[in-house]
């Protein structure tokens, strides 16, 4: 089911202008209605069908309107970039048209690129405002919901618990995109690494520096991760810019090399190593370099162990 989030009234095109600045009233809204549904189901699988339709409620009733504007607002970003994406031509019966009045140019290709850029930033601003608001107002729907529940999974906790290992530039978009890649992590490596001690370090009550130790393997992971699998677009540009060391500034449609890349993974391999080797000489102090394989000793356990 697609939940109506814009068009009450048949006022669409009104609304985008009104909450964007980037689409004309004057614009038929039914132009653009395709891209707003496809848009609205990609945002509700990164914050949860009850999010949207808790939203869509407060929208149709006209109430509480700041945190269905919250929604809104990265669906209208992300539906006018990709509508955008399409009406650099028009399709036509006759096959594909390029129009413009006399006072128009077509944009040079490095100008496209650097406005599509520069569109799929607010989206992820947009996307950043509305997890904010989710998690400064605690919102049930949210917090309770499968994609939160994530970070109940996650030995990676908070954002500041991210941003201690690796800066995002304060992006809950980034935290929650890489969750995903951390639970990996923990699954098929930091568990069995661990061994006897990974319940306490799930539940975040291990001795430091163990503790620590953890959370910054699982986050370099993620990153490597992250970099190995997707295309570097799908992070803010400033974050991106990590993986082009040769980045200056001047082009914004600029793209890190292969090699480049590779190189940039390569020191954080080498770092997560670092973290490895830091974590298998405490282990290895306390019962062997996979962890603690005995239970603690507990009077009030029926067991014991013995040296």
């Amino acid at each position: 089911m697609i939940m109506r989030l814009f068009n009450k009234d048949d006022r669409g095109s009104i609304e985008l202008e009104d909450l964007t600045g980037q689409w004309y009233a004057s614009s038929p809204y039914r132009a653009i209605s395709t891209e707003i549904d496809f848009a609205v189901r990609e945002v509700r699988d990164r914050v949860g069908m009850e999010v949207m339709n808790l939203a869509a409620e407060a929208y149709q009733r006209g109430e509480d309107m700041e945190l269905a504007n919250a929604v809104r607002m990265p669906v209208a970003f992300l539906a006018i970039m990709r509508y955008a994406a399409l009406s650099t031509v028009s399709h036509e019966s006759t096959g594909r048209k390029v129009k413009m009045d006399d006072n128009e140019k077509i944009p040079f290709e490095w100008m496209v690129d650097r406005d599509d850029r520069a569109m799929r930033e607010r989206y992820y601003r947009a996307m950043d405002a509305l997890y904010s608001y989710l998690e400064d107002n605690n919102v049930p729907e949210w917090m309770n919901s499968d994609v939160r529940g994530s970070v109940r999974r996650s030995i990676v906790r908070s954002l500041k618990d991210f941003e201690a290992v690796y800066p995002i530039d304060g992006s809950y978009y980034v935290y929650y995109m890489l969750q995903n890649l951390v639970i990996e992590e923990q699954d098929n490596e930091l568990e069995q690494y661990f061994g006897g001690y990974w319940e306490d370090i799930l539940a975040g009550s291990c001795e430091q520096p163990l503790q620590s130790l953890a959370v910054r393997a699982a986050v370099l992971s993620s990153v490597v991760m992250a970099g190995e699998r997707w295309s570097l677009t799908v992070f803010p540009l400033e974050i991106a810019k990590r993986f082009s060391p040769t980045y200056q500034g001047n082009k914004a449609s600029e793209k890190a090399s292969v090699a480049e890349v590779d190189w940039y993974l390569d020191k954080l391999r080498k770092q997560k190593t670092e973290v490895m080797n830091k974590i298998r000489a405490i282990l290895s102090k306390g019962g062997g370099p996979v962890g603690r394989l005995l239970p603690k000793n507990d009077p009030k356990k029926k067991y014991c162990t013995t040296v």
